[in-house]
């Protein structure tokens, strides 16, 4: 049995081998310098160059690593180092999160190290303005008011810029609007905190906020104020370092696997390294006195030389941290200081300063990293206190250990009545007044989702999944809490769940909030495992700025989640149930899983819970219900058995040949509503009004139910959002669109960008008059064609600008001798049609697949219906479903299915007069490219018609899955003019006759239609 002195003592070591990059921001009594003396002393180096000169850029440190050799530790070490040196430096950290938000990245890295602590005056941003102001001979009372210690003025602000344009008048006339922001976001003021921060990632501002305070009309890009603060602070000959961090958690999301090093990158990994690799080179050049270091795995750094041109690499020196601990002293330090600040904490006296890790054991940790190291000693530690006995180990385990299991498994006979009774007690006593308020949110927020997400941690432990979460934030954060869970630790991959509070009311203020939360979490659709919920109870401003911001945040993903006081007191109770440090905790939040139960983590975590897997079917009926991977759409005449279809076959595209009356809008439905239940969405076309009503629930159950079917019913209806949309119909829901997609996404891949050009060509030639035969028609359409190609190789975007360019072309885009006045006819007949046709100028929701496809919180999935109600023309539905069909091709690029069976469905009826078998429309060169296309990122395409001769032999060619109903007309024995299977004919699925249907997997399988079987009877026997 321990003894109670020793146990206090083993009970109070803490190991944090996984450090987070807020770490960084911590003293650390543990630092050992000899583990990493090397590179520290290359870091340092550099630091000393960039304080020598301002003029003379340093080279770069590219500080590579495997996982757990101690880099986030190495950058806590010199940023401590280099603030504590005489005239201190500054520290930036910059957690690269997504690769086309480079610079707002380095904005929000740099904003929030300025509010972190400088070991002297306070924060870094009020320790250089002290420096700087100190400089400039301006009064006493100007200095304390600048450097936010007294009550700013406007008049306190000339006088700073005035003395600084005396003081360095280039740098003080070119950086004047960001000194003024700096000089605002350390004001004792929040409102103008508020207006310093709107400049600072650059946000346009109220004109009554800039003039107030002196700015200029111009609004600085992300790049410049980077740039400004570098040269800012440069004015304080003190050196900064920059350090890039979390790039291998970057790459390990957006590209399947690290790459074959004898093989060439392919198009997505390139996407990904190349605005790392231009944005590094560009900030190493527009900073001043500033070292850049960057911290990654040495194959994310092998990635970025990949694809990174030569310049880049040449200018940072590699500098490698040893894979394992050089020596035992070392090793035993490392050990040593840890324990000696808890052991000190509890006042014992240990026998030895390791004990009990005995000093020959550690000979052993020199084939460890300090990660493992430490891993291995809170094993150690855990498995004496679970045996109650102290061994003193003299070895460490030949093989790596496996991590303790959870010892908090419920125990029945444990008495947590106590601990229900301290819960309840605390939970009335919650006062959470302050979490809600706008002025004190930051500060009240964040300790009480910490204690929310530790609780959630704590009660997931019996399933062995390992999570985290960030430390405490900054004074002013952009995040007030994330939850972290590790998905590879050897390439540091993890998926991220990012929460920020909002209960501002001033749409500068929010505005500003959202895009700093959005750029610190890495929203971004094409990151799926980055994902950001704002917390607010009232409504959201209603400027128009504010809900282009808000579409913006949940045409990313985002999720809005109206946070309840109820939730908050149970986070405020749960974290005074932490401090009490109660010894049955553990086991009471594993049996009462008080935060799972939350509004807030039931909705949004709910999932991440390890569920019991489901038992095996025990009746036909349960078939229906799905497993993830499969749906039921009917039975099998021979037998009576579920006819079940696999989801991933539906991603080679499925074709209905059905006459009228014959069930083919029933098959639609069914598809429809049995993938949702599934968790795919879907966009269903509905030229004839036929689906509008997806979304209805029945009257009363039709006499056709059987078993389940009323509980499938209401399972599709309650977790399914049902979006209608109206194109050209301003009272509805109406969609509009950039008739240009961006073609950024598709540039490295030839073929695939020449079939986009040319299907947005088609597009313009009849809105720019040039869809005829004549000769001048067929000049201008060349011309059309050749200044698209150079605009969309140019990487911009919108027809606005298209236009523009054509107003205006350059000599070298076209060979035609009359480009120019062809090209400057072909602008003003397209900014007439923009003009002229409310849907081509872009009213309206934007007809955005992210929008369609993703559901809103809380429901499984988002079935878009389109309906044609508001296009009266044929030409005006070719014109629609092109340009949706292109921007649909461009998302799907971005977001692949990745693993899932299928990514969405999008379903054409009437497809024979979007894509006929003779002649074209507008649509028909989008709709093959995107047939061809889109199963290889995971999009199922159903086209469904009566025609089946009259149907393009190209898009009966991919789709493999046939289903054929009773046509009214003959199919010619050659199923429509495809090359699939043919089933034979059925009869009406809505009158209940037999049909036969082909199988996804090959053959004819005798069936016949559900008949309200799943969730279909939500639509399938309606009549309208």
């Amino acid at each position: 049995m321990i003894p109670a002195a020793e146990r206090a003592a083993l009970e109070a070591l803490h190991f944090n081998p996984a450090p987070t990059p807020d770490d960084i921001w911590h003293a650390s009594p543990y630092d050992v310098p000899e583990l990493h003396e090397r590179a520290v002393r290359e870091i340092l180096s550099g630091v000393g160059r960039a304080r020598r000169s301002d003029t003379v850029t340093p080279l770069g440190v590219a500080l590579q690593g495997r996982a757990g050799a101690g880099k986030t530790h190495l950058l806590g070490a010199v940023r401590e180092t280099i603030q504590r040196a005489d005239g201190g430096g500054y520290f930036f950290l910059v957690n690269m999160i997504n690769g086309r938000t480079f610079w707002e990245s380095t904005v929000q890295g740099i904003i929030n190290g300025l509010t972190r602590d400088a070991i002297g005056w306070g924060t870094q941003l009020k320790t250089f303005l002290r420096r700087l102001t100190a400089q400039l001979g301006i009064p006493a009372e100007v200095r304390d008011a600048v450097a936010g210690n007294a009550t700013l003025t406007r008049a306190h602000l000339d006088t700073f810029i005035t003395a600084l344009r005396r003081f360095d008048n280039v740098t003080g006339r070119e950086c004047q609007d960001t000194a003024r922001a700096l000089v605002l976001y350390g004001s004792l003021d929040f409102d103008h905190q508020d207006i310093g921060q709107a400049h600072l990632i650059s946000e346009p501002t109220e004109t009554a906020d800039r003039t107030d305070w002196g700015f200029t009309a111009a609004v600085r890009r992300p790049q410049e104020v980077v740039s400004d603060i570098s040269r800012l602070i440069a004015l304080t000959l003190s050196p900064s370092v920059i350090a890039i961090d979390q790039l291998d958690t970057l790459f390990a999301q957006t590209t399947t696997a690290f790459f074959n090093r004898d093989e060439r990158l392919d198009p997505d990994q390139v996407a990904t390294v190349a605005p790392i690799a231009d944005g590094l080179l560009t900030l190493r050049d527009i900073t001043q006195r500033t070292l850049i270091v960057m911290s990654c795995l040495p194959d994310t750094w092998e990635l970025l030389k990949r694809g990174a041109p030569g310049p880049v690499i040449q200018r940072f020196r590699e500098t490698l941290l040893p894979d394992r601990i050089d020596s035992a002293d070392i090793a035993r330090l490392i050990v040593a200081k840890r324990f000696a600040e808890a052991y000190n904490a509890e006042h014992f006296n240990p026998p030895y300063p390791t004990w009990p890790i005995k000093y020959e054991a550690f000979e052993d940790a020199r084939r460890f990293t300090p990660r493992d190291l430490l891993r291995r000693v809170d094993l150690h530690v855990h498995r004496c206190l679970s045996t109650d006995e102290v061994v003193e180990l003299d070895r460490f385990c030949d093989e790596p250990p496996a991590p303790p299991k959870p010892s908090v498994e419920p125990d029945e006979q444990a008495d947590l009545a106590p601990l229900d009774a301290m819960f309840q007690q605390f939970l009335d006593a919650a006062d959470v007044a302050g979490a809600l308020d706008r002025y004190t949110e930051d500060a009240e927020m964040p300790p009480l989702l910490a204690a929310g997400i530790q609780a959630w941690i704590d009660e997931q432990a019996p399933s062995g999944v390992v999570y985290k979460q960030d430390p405490k934030p900054s004074p002013k954060p952009a995040l007030h809490g994330r939850l972290i869970e590790v998905v590879d630790e050897a390439t540091e991959n993890e998926a991220h769940w990012a929460f920020r509070a909002i209960a501002h009311t001033h749409p500068r203020a929010v505005i500003a909030r959202v895009k700093n939360a959005c750029t610190v979490a890495g929203l971004d659709l094409a990151i799926p495992q980055r994902r950001l919920v704002l917390l607010r109870q009232g409504p959201w401003p209603s400027g128009e700025r504010t809900k282009e911001t808000l579409d913006a945040f949940f045409a990313a993903g985002g999720v809005w989640h109206r946070i309840s006081e109820s939730d908050l007191k149970t986070f405020a109770a749960l974290r005074r149930m932490q401090a009490a440090q109660h010894a049955l905790l553990g086991e009471w939040l594993v049996a009462r899983r008080p935060a799972s139960h939350t509004q807030l983590f039931a909705e949004i975590l709910a999932p991440r819970a390890k569920q019991p897997a489901p038992a095996p079917a025990t009746s036909t009926e349960d078939t229906f219900d799905g497993n993830g991977h499969t749906i039921g759409l009917g039975r099998l005449i021979s037998d009576d058995s579920a006819f079940i279809v696999d989801l991933e076959s539906l991603r080679r595209h499925t074709v209905i040949f059905a006459g009228s009356g014959s069930g083919k809008t029933v098959l639609i439905r069914r598809l429809v509503e049995e993938c949702a239940r599934q968790g795919v969405s879907s966009i269903v076309l509905d030229p004839n009004n036929d689906l509008a009503r997806l979304g209805d629930p029945w009257p009363e159950p039709p006499a056709g139910w059987g078993t389940g079917d009323d509980r499938r019913a209401r399972d599709y209806l309650e977790h399914t959002d049902v979006a209608v949309w109206t194109p050209n119909v301003s009272s509805g829901r109406p969609l509009s669109f950039q008739p240009l997609p961006d073609f950024t996404p598709l540039r490295d891949s030839r073929d695939e960008f020449e079939q986009a050009v040319r299907a947005a060509v088609e597009a313009l030639a009849p809105r720019a008059g040039v869809s005829g035969t004549t000769r001048l028609a067929t000049q201008s359409k060349a011309v059309l064609t050749e200044a698209l190609q150079v605009y969309a190789r140019s990487g911009k975007i919108g027809l606005e600008g298209f236009t523009d360019f054509l107003a205006d072309l350059p000599d070298d885009v076209s060979r035609m001798s009359r480009a120019n006045k062809l090209a400057h006819d072909l602008s003003e007949t397209l900014k007439a049609a923009m003009v002229n046709d409310p849907l081509f100028g872009g009213r309206g929701t934007a007809a955005d697949p992210g929008i369609l496809l993703t559901p809103p919180p809380g429901k499984r999935a988002r079935v878009s219906i389109i309906s044609f109600i508001g296009l009266m023309s044929d030409e005006e539905k070719q014109s629609f479903v092109n340009q949706l069909q292109m921007a649909l091709f461009t998302w799907l690029k971005r977001n692949p299915a990745g693993d899932r069976p299928l990514g969405g469905l999008f379903i054409m009826d009437e497809a024979q007069t979007l894509a006929p078998s003779s002649g074209t429309t507008t649509a028909t060169a989008s709709t093959i490219t995107l047939a061809s296309q889109a199963r290889k990122y995971g999009l199922g395409l159903v086209f469904a018609t009566q025609a089946p001769k009259g149907l393009h032999n190209q898009i009966s060619g991919n789709a493999t899955t046939q289903f054929f109903g009773l046509l009214n007309v003959s199919s010619g024995g050659d199923g429509g003019g495809g090359g699939g299977r043919r089933g034979r004919r059925a009869g009406g699925a809505r009158s209940g006759r037999r049909r036969r249907a082909t199988s996804p997997a090959g053959g004819r399988r005798a069936g016949r239609p559900s008949a309200g079987r799943g969730a279909g009877p939500a639509a399938a026997a309606r009549r309208r």
